[in-house]
């Protein structure tokens, strides 16, 4: 597990609770909540990704860290052999996005994103509706998020490296396509 924040907790809660997952090692670059973690949870610590990688036996990366250091975490896993799931988004830019594929492609590994709202049950039951064939098709559609949205750089010094379209926009896009069924086709 990389990244001992708030959605790392949410990781390491859901591998703690699947009977097929074993939480190996937590990483973070803060000492005294990557310790805390792992004490509480009975595993290794680390503040570097790469030592982590070359000391423990491990067969994915879990990547929860700000949005603007998950390209680093996720290549630092790539190319230590290692399968990803990352946060959303994968990363704060296209080419960013492009080198984490390009790498994943020829090292033959898997990169997933965790876009949780999938699992929303509201929307489970609009892709279920959507799926039963008297429904039809979407002809039009319309996503928002009703949430205050504000760039907090006091208190989350990464917040102004992301943006509200990276942090959130991220799940619209995603939603999009997962409900439709459809690829985007140009922008």
């Amino acid at each position: 597990m990389v990244g001992a924040g708030i959605y790392g907790k949410h990781h390491m809660n859901a591998y703690r609770h699947n009977p097929d997952t074993v939480l190996v090692a937590i990483c973070d670059t803060d000492t005294e909540r990557c310790d805390d973690l792992a004490m509480a949870y009975g595993i290794q610590g680390y503040t570097r990704l790469d030592r982590l990688l070359q000391q423990e036996a491990i067969d994915i990366v879990s990547v929860a860290t700000p949005d603007p250091y998950h390209t680093e975490s996720i290549l630092t896993a790539l190319r230590h052999g290692q399968h990803v799931l990352a946060e959303k988004p994968l990363a704060t830019s296209v080419r960013e996005c492009e080198l984490i594929v390009e790498m994943a492609q020829q090292r033959d590994l898997l990169v997933g994103v965790d876009f949780h709202k999938r699992w929303d049950p509201a929307v489970m039951r609009i892709k279920a509706e959507l799926e039963n064939p008297e429904t039809g098709c979407i002809l039009r559609g319309h996503i928002s998020m009703d949430d205050v949205i504000t760039v907090p750089t006091q208190w989350l010094n990464w917040a102004g490296a992301s943006s509200p379209v990276w942090f959130l926009g991220s799940h619209c896009f995603d939603l999009v396509r997962h409900l439709s069924g459809q690829e985007v086709v140009s922008v």
